[in-house]
């Protein structure tokens, strides 16, 4: 029974009809229409000329073109118009503008939206979609006609962009410009590739410029798709044809316009075919209107649904990106209807299929042999002989010069006669030389493994096979032996004869330009040599020369033909002899090899060609080929070696048995092995192996490797690569020492050294989770469960497929794609990627008749092609028809490339026609994504904005997948379940239908996975009833309270650097308690580490990094180690996360106890702002101020006059003297407000502020809070840190006599009071103001945490508050707690930094980090010292420059004062600059011995002692470690250079900031007054000139000198040592000399 369609849309019906033979120039060449664009012949002759290219040939005329940096971008183009540009918009490679075009007496604004390449290469990512589609409606609704321009590589594919719905971005921007109202026009001007492409190809008429390209993706893309079948990316793109003239004859655009980028004199051309393109639109839309009666009555139907929308339309408009137009204003009209429709139909005409019967008849075609072994061979084999002809001379590398240096001395002392003293003192000689000629082997082994990286299995190959066969060295060509070749060339490239012809056919296409004079002419005669000898030595070794039929005109000699005619001469000899013999007289006849002595300035070729040498090389380059197997190996079973050390962070026994057995197969199969025994290469590499670990450049060596080998394998996760690098450095040498010794092989995972990779621990977690997740659920979609057959068997009664004999026509004749076509029929399989059809979807509540899309995954992944396009808008037709809705289930790899850019097409037209079937038929879509469901299909309609999208719980949805996306693409930018929480992602997340386990399995991997709560029928039923709204994933995470962690500690995990590490760890171990510490990769060598390492109760983990960002602040590596370690506690330290509540709350969410106070208390006071609001509310006093965020500086200006000046601008999160300023004019507040908004946002990510007033004279006193979980409160002491420098503390005293008695109550009773208020659990400490004029208490803040100067109040109360720390945490009372404070306690803190002056003459303190060489603390009773320094130890500069903490215990104050003043007298510190001078100063100051100070005490003590005798005392004091600078010592012998070296250790930063210029540049002339750099050492920056460097006073350099940059030594950010080279001066006056 036929539907009844009269009340369908009758233009929708008729448009697949209609689009067969649809032309906006019916009969007409589009060039007699639109001027501006080439002719049919032109593009003809063209075509032509491209059929008959070699395929480099071929990309260099095409693709080539576009990929030149220098090529002008769309901003560009559109300038030099010179036409009236407005309403510009630009957001990186997003440049939209309207122009307003005067021609031929005309004026028209055309709105442009393009892709400029000068901006990140004009890849977009989803914003700039977004915005895009944006701009395209609101010029539609303004009526501006469209320009589109092309010019990208493709979308952005990465996981920022995956994870922030990319493909949705796309699909959206692609049915926006689909369903315009205007006249759009697409021109690609450049690239014009993928999905980043097609959205702006989606237009009424799509042109080229002369050099555009275009396709589905890149070629290089491609390759990796067909890699299998050896094709080459460059034969895929000549395959499927993608330059302009090619896409033309395809139908794949409309017109080619006579222009490129740069040719201002055909700017015509480009105005014209914009113009006169429009112009033809707008033509044909009033002619089809005319022709087609039905484009009214489809109007007047849009018009009725404008009036009468139903529940559903509306429903979908409002959840939709994609709006229906609101106001009658705003509404298109018959002609903007029109536009829209022939868009379609233009982009439908696109689309060609064939039927399965037509394919029959068809002839065969055989898959091409393949050029990608060759190809790569011969580049590899011409950098070997590149290299061959031009090695590495030793003198350029110091440790290779080293050791050949070494190796010299060591053999030319075997020839000396040695006595029995020396030998013991120096060694015995034949052992010396032994040793010195494997480390020559190893280091030059290892240089080159690193200059060739992914070749060097190869050339390792061939140098071995060089070295075993020295009589082949002489047939080889080099530099030398080519005596004119510009003559040689010149020669040749004239010569016709036979022979030279066909040498000349030998050349590659890039060695061809040899033979071009012009190209002769420019280039020298060295870089002619090192293009042509690689080349013929690539003919030399290749087939025989010696073909006797094309020498008839030039002759050979009879000792030739004698040779070529002998079987027994090897083809080398005889192509060496040819060549000699026939290229005249430009080549060198090479008879003997000349021998020369080997001296200091050998290279590596006469290095490891010594018949000394040679053997033992031999043996390492084989070793190398090993590593190299191994490395790889390695990687390709990282699945493996992540289930071990996820679980255990531990690499067993039998993975390395396993890895070593394999590569030693493997190895054995090249001919560099060639009769050797596994045993033999094992043995070997065993030694080997142990050697490299013993070997002190060892670590460099595999940091170098892990560096370059990440690029090859992009799609790893670099954090794998540490566990790899780590692997060959300690635990690979550990097994082989495990088979020697007989001990236990332990293969724990505790890499010493990670790098400045952010949150390591974390991602490496993810790392082996998205493995196991790939291993899950690659085994899943093998395991075929869900598919078309299971689907219907499923769901779906009297199904009836549709269209089923319909397949690709293969447009391209890609080679590869018949035969998988051909493979697939005879295995029964459909040979296209959709099934479509009517059936009944049957689920527990209902029956409903709908049209059914299936992915059909057996062939080719599901990928879609130009005849599932076809299917799929003939099923929307008769579903339109008969009034059923359409249910999907996809699982595709993408459009099907082999098509070439007719897939692309396929994106537009699918979205297109389902935008026209839900708003014109008021029919609802549900798509479920499954599997693999990436590329075009999930870019274009799975994503489609009117879409009800649902996704498979376990389904991959990335934008593109990682067959062709060249990074790692971690899981939780890709995952279903993790992209459900993305808002926009998806309607909802779906139960699998076919797998009960699957959600099981998932958590497994991750507890904390999203999991859906509906299933594929509740989802039917519920839209199916019209509500579209679906239930939220489901997130089961068992988060216990924190009441329920109060419980014992064994296991705690110390969070913390320095003295506070020492002092926790150390305090932990004496509790009993099994520590975990973790430390940057500077700290992974301090005393705090030494505490732990070697015994089996603790453990020392890096968190990799140098900066505190890098490292201390990860909070989730932070995490992922705790729970890897499984610690039941964490304590937090002091600074870093210490104070941060949403750290607090994630570490008891992974159920581990944190070792503080409650989160709710952290959060109230541990803001400043909520912390005041809390105080004044229980009557603490407070300082006068805002008392809370103040909005703006106007704000802030009326409270300042309230309170009167000076005032004190404050960050609520602001800590360590950090986030504070004092005003002191109103003149001031409004800049020094933005001033510290700004620095408080970068430091704490909040630039919130609030007003105190500015107590002019105080005093800061702390009280010590201990409060249990039972309510029991104890303040146990008081502190006076008064003595501070730039608001931080540098002296505490404890049983302080400072404050007055009714002070010091007040303030325990306040502190009490907070406690209580906030119901604290913990250790913490309240700080209070004590205004001394005054004499009154404020509240300044709360510290919710564990304090520096915690040491004080434990000296006289006798309460061990670290111990407290813990049994609070464990859930233990205090209520017995005894403190009664005795005596008087002083704490000094000894920080490594010396006094300077800075540009205003004001003494600072300057940090200096660097080696102890030096250092003696006494053991004294009543002193107590913690201390991160030893002899040998290194202070980073990365952190603050607290080094010791010395604590002293006295009767009373002065006595206190007295044995802290005696003890520091004796203590020694050398290497570094330290504060200890100083204290002793102080300690000494009568002011200071009276107690009469407030907090400006030391800046007023500075000011009064003599800062030459103070800075010479504290330099004196670190051992005279500073480089005495003379001008004689810093010139370089044999110039009239000059050196600056480093003044002190830090990091090196050629600029103020990332964004500002360098201070100097290599060339620039300078002053001794100008910055060249500045140094950061311990968070504070030194700015270094030349007047920096001083000898009795005066600047070495000259103080009115000039000095030219000639050499800038260090690279940005580098560590550097005192004494580095920093730069490479000349007196500028030496040039004029």
């Amino acid at each position: 029974m036929q539907p009844d369609i009269s009340s369908v849309d009758q233009l929708y019906l008729k448009a697949e009809e209609l689009s067969q033979d649809f032309s906006l120039f019916p009969r007409k060449e589009p060039a007699s229409i639109v001027k501006g664009l080439l002719t049919e012949s032109q593009i003809d002759s063209a075509v032509d000329g491209l059929r008959g290219m070699e395929v480099d040939e071929y990309i260099a005329s095409t693709v080539a073109p576009t990929e030149d940096s220098k090529r002008e971008g769309s901003k560009q183009i559109i300038k030099a118009l010179d036409f009236q540009i407005f309403n510009e918009v630009e957001e990186g490679p997003l440049y939209c503008a309207e122009v307003l075009f005067k021609h031929n007496d005309q004026q028209r604004v055309f709105g442009f939206i393009t892709q400029n390449r000068e901006y990140n290469s004009g890849v977009w990512g989803p914003a700039h979609h977004a915005k895009a589609a944006d701009i395209a409606d609101n010029y539609a609704k303004k009526s501006v006609p469209i320009v589109t321009m092309m010019d990208t590589p493709g979308a952005d594919s990465y996981e920022e962009a995956n994870a922030g719905n990319q493909a949705h971005s796309i699909s959206r921007l692609i049915a926006e410009l689909c369903n315009v109202d205007v006249p759009t026009l697409g021109i690609i001007i450049g690239q014009g590739y993928s999905g980043g492409a097609i959205p702006l190809a989606a237009s009424n008429l799509l042109f080229s410029l002369r050099t555009g390209v275009f396709n589905t993706i890149h070629p290089k893309g491609l390759a990796n798709l067909v890699r299998r079948y050896n094709l080459s990316w460059q034969e895929c793109a000549k395959s499927v044809g993608v330059s302009s003239f090619e896409l033309y004859k395809q139908g794949n655009i409309d017109g080619i316009i006579d222009f490129d980028p740069g040719e201002s004199q055909n700017t015509k051309n480009l105005i014209n075919a914009i113009f006169y393109g429009v112009l033809s639109i707008e033509d044909s839309a009033k002619e089809f209107v005319s022709e087609h009666p039905e484009v009214l009555d489809h109007y007047r139907m849009n018009i009725e649904r404008f009036y009468n929308p139903s529940e559903s339309r509306s429903a979908i408009n409002a959840n939709s990106s994609l709006k229906l137009r609101s106001t009658p204003t705003e509404y298109p009209n018959i002609f903007g209807v029109t536009f829209r429709y022939l868009r379609y139909l233009g982009l439908r005409r696109r689309i060609k299929s064939t039927t399965v019967t037509q394919y029959g008849r068809l002839v065969d075609a055989e898959i091409p042999e393949g050029e990608l072994a060759e190809r790569t061979h011969r580049e590899r084999r011409a950098a070997f002989f590149s290299w061959l002809q031009d090695p590495d001379r030793v003198l350029y590398e110091e440790s290779l010069n080293k050791a050949w240096k070494n190796f010299l001395d060591k053999r030319k002392g075997l020839s000396e006669e040695r006595g029995r003293l020396a030998q013991f003192i120096f060694g015995e000689p034949q052992a010396n030389f032994s040793a010195s000629l494997r480390e020559l082997c190893l280091v030059c082994g290892l240089h080159l493994y690193n200059r060739w990286k992914s070749g060097a299995e190869d050339n390792l190959s061939a140098l071995i096979q060089y070295l075993q066969n020295p009589e082949s060295k002489k047939f080889f060509l080099h530099g030398k032996d080519i005596k004119d070749v510009k003559g040689l060339l010149k020669a040749l490239s004239k010569a016709n004869d036979p022979w030279r012809r066909k040498l000349k056919q030998y050349f590659s296409f890039e060695g061809k330009k040899l033979f071009d004079f012009v190209y002769v002419e420019e280039k020298s005669e060295t870089a002619l040599k090192q293009m042509l000898v690689p080349e013929l030595n690539l003919i030399i070794e290749g087939p025989s020369l010696y073909l006797p039929d094309l020498f008839s005109e030039i002759g050979l000699s009879p000792s030739i033909v004698k040779l070529g005619e002998d079987s027994n001469v090897s083809s080398l000899e005889v192509n060496r002899k040819v060549l000699e013999n026939t290229l005249w007289s430009h080549i060198q006849n090479n008879e003997v090899l000349e021998e020369k002595e080997l001296s200091q300035d050998a290279d590596v070729i006469e290095i490891i060609s010594d018949v000394d040498v040679r053997q033992t090389f031999i043996e390492t380059c084989r070793n190398l080929i090993l590593l190299d197997r191994a490395y790889e190996n390695m990687i390709s079973n990282l699945v493996s070696m992540a289930k071990e050390a996820n679980e255990s962070r531990r690499i067993p026994h039998t993975f390395v048995e396993d890895l070593l057995k394999k590569s030693i197969t493997e190895s054995l199969e090249m001919g560099a092995f060639r009769e050797m025994s596994k045993s033999e290469v094992g043995e070997s590499f065993s030694k080997w192996v142990q050697e490299l670990a013993s070997y002190s450049g060892s670590s460099l060596f595999l940091k170098s490797v892990e560096e370059w080998i990440r690029v090859v394998h992009k799609d790893k996760s670099d954090t794998l690569f540490v566990v790899v690098t780590f692997f060959f450095e300690k635990i690979l040498p550990d097994y082989y020492s495990s088979l020697e010794s007989g001990k236990k092989f332990e293969g724990r995972i505790e890499p010493m050294r990670i790098g400045r990779r952010k949150d390591f621990w974390n991602r490496l977690t993810i790392a082996y989770r998205d493995l196991l997740f790939n291993e899950m659920l690659n085994l899943e979609n093998r395991s075929k469960k869900m598919s078309s057959e299971t689907i219907l068997q499923r769901f779906v009664q009297n199904f009836e497929e549709m269209n089923e004999t319909l397949m690709s026509s293969n447009p391209c004749s890609f080679p590869t794609f018949r035969p998988s076509i051909e493979s697939a029929l005879k295995a029964g399989v459909k040979p296209h990627g959709l099934i479509t059809g009517i059936g009944d979807f049957v689920t527990e509540n209902g029956c409903y008749k709908a049209g059914l899309v299936l992915s059909n995954v057996a062939f080719q992944a599901g990928s879609i092609d130009n005849s599932d396009c076809a299917r799929f808008c003939n099923l929307l037709v008769e579903c339109a028809a008969r009034k059923l809705p359409l249910i999907s289930f996809i699982s595709s790899g993408g459009m099907q490339t082999k098509e070439g850019a007719a897939a692309l097409f396929t994106m537009a037209v699918l979205n297109d026609r389902i935008t026209r079937f839900v708003r014109e038929n008021d029919l609802p879509i549900i798509m479920f994504g499954f599997g693999h469901c990436t590329g075009g299909a999930q870019a274009s309609f799975v994503t489609h904005p009117l879409v009800q999208t649902y996704y498979i719980t376990g389904s991959r949805m990335p934008f593109a997948g990682q067959a062709v996306v060249e990074r790692n693409l971690p899981y939780n930018c890709l995952l279903s379940n993790y992209l459900s929480l993305t808002k926009g992602s998806m309607a909802g997340l779906v139960e699998h239908p076919f797998s009960e386990s699957h959600d099981t399995d998932l958590k497994k991997i991750d507890p904390d996975i999203p999991l859906p709560t509906e299933s594929v029928e509740q989802v039917v039923d519920r839209v199916m009833a019209g509500t579209f709204s679906a239930q939220s994933p489901l997130i089961v995470k068992n988060v216990p309270k924190e009441q329920d962690l109060y419980r014992p500690i064994t296991k705690t995990l110390i969070h913390a650097r320095g003295c506070t590490a020492v002092n926790l760890v150390s305090r932990s171990i004496e509790l009993g308690k099994n520590v975990v510490l973790i430390q940057s990769d500077p700290d992974m060598e301090s005393l705090a580490a030494d505490l732990v390492r070697g015994d089996p109760k603790h453990s020392l983990i890096c968190i990799g990094g140098n900066t505190s960002d890098e490292s201390y602040l990860n909070a989730l590596s932070v995490l992922s180690i705790a729970e890897s370690e499984r610690v039941d506690s964490l304590h937090p330290g002091i600074g870093f996360l210490s104070e941060d509540p949403n750290f607090a709350y994630l570490v008891r969410q992974k159920g581990i106890n944190f070792i503080g106070p409650p989160v709710v208390s952290m959060e109230t006071m541990g803001n400043k702002s909520n912390a005041i609001n809390t105080t004044m509310s229980i009557d603490v006093p407070v300082v006068p101020g805002s008392h809370g965020i103040v909005a703006n500086s106007e704000t802030a200006a009326e409270i300042s006059e309230q309170i009167g000046y000076p005032v004190l601008l404050k960050a609520v999160h602001g800590g360590g003297g950090k986030g504070i300023q004092v005003v002191e004019e109103p003149e001031q507040l409004h800049r020094l407000f933005h001033q510290v908004s700004t620095e408080a946002k970068a430091a704490f990510g909040n630039g919130d502020l609030y007003i105190e007033k500015f107590v002019t004279s105080l005093r800061h006193i702390e009280a010590q809070l201990i409060r249990d979980n039972y309510g029991n409160s104890k303040v146990i002491g008081i502190r006076d840190c008064s003595v501070q420098r730039n608001n931080q503390k540098i002296m505490e005293e404890s049983g302080s006599v400072l404050l007055p008695k009714e002070l010091n109550k007040a303030v325990r009773n306040y502190a009490e009071k907070i406690g209580d208020s906030v119901d604290y659990v913990g250790v913490g400490t309240v700080e209070f103001i004590h205004d001394v004029p005054n004499n009154a208490i404020y509240f300044m803040e709360m510290n919710t945490r564990l304090q520096v100067e915690h040491p004080v109040t434990e000296a006289v109360t006798g309460v061990n508050i670290v111990e407290n720390q813990f049994e609070i945490s464990e859930g233990k009372s205090i209520a017995k707690m005894k403190s009664s404070e005795k005596g008087y306690a002083l704490e000094v803190r000894v920080n490594a930094e010396k006094l300077v002056t800075d540009a205003l003459g004001k003494t600072s303190f300057q940090p200096t980090p660097g080696e102890v060489t030096k250092c003696f603390l006494p053991e004294e009773k009543n002193i107590r010292t913690i201390s991160m320094i030893s002899e040998g130890k290194f202070v980073p500069p990365f952190y603050d420059s607290l080094v010791i903490q010395i604590i002293s215990y006295g009767r009373n104050r002065k006595d206190s004062i007295d044995k802290m003043s005696a003890y520091l007298e004796k203590v020694v510190i050398n290497g570094i600059c330290t504060n200890v001078p100083l204290l002793r100063k102080i300690l000494k100051d009568e002011i200071f011995i009276q107690g009469r100070y407030d907090t400006s005490y030391l800046d007023d003590f500075l000011e009064r002692i003599d800062f030459d005798e103070m800075s010479a005392e504290i330099e004196e004091a670190s051992g005279g470690r500073g480089i005495d600078f003379d001008i004689e010592t810093l010139k370089i012998t044999g110039s009239k250079e000059l050196r600056v070296l480093c003044p002190s250790a830090g990091i090196f930063y050629r600029a103020p900031s990332p964004s500002e210029p360098e201070y100097v540049n290599e060339g620039d002339i300078i002053s001794t007054e100008d910055v060249l750099c500045q140094l950061e050492a311990m968070k504070m920056f030194t700015p270094v000139n030349l007047n920096s460097f001083s000898a009795d006073g005066s600047s070495i350099y000259g103080e009115s000198a000039k000095y030219e940059i000639t050499r800038i030594n260090m690279a940005n950010g580098q560590q550097v040592n005192e004494g580095d080279l920093l730069f490479v001066i000349r007196r500028f006056m030496d040039e004029e000399e």
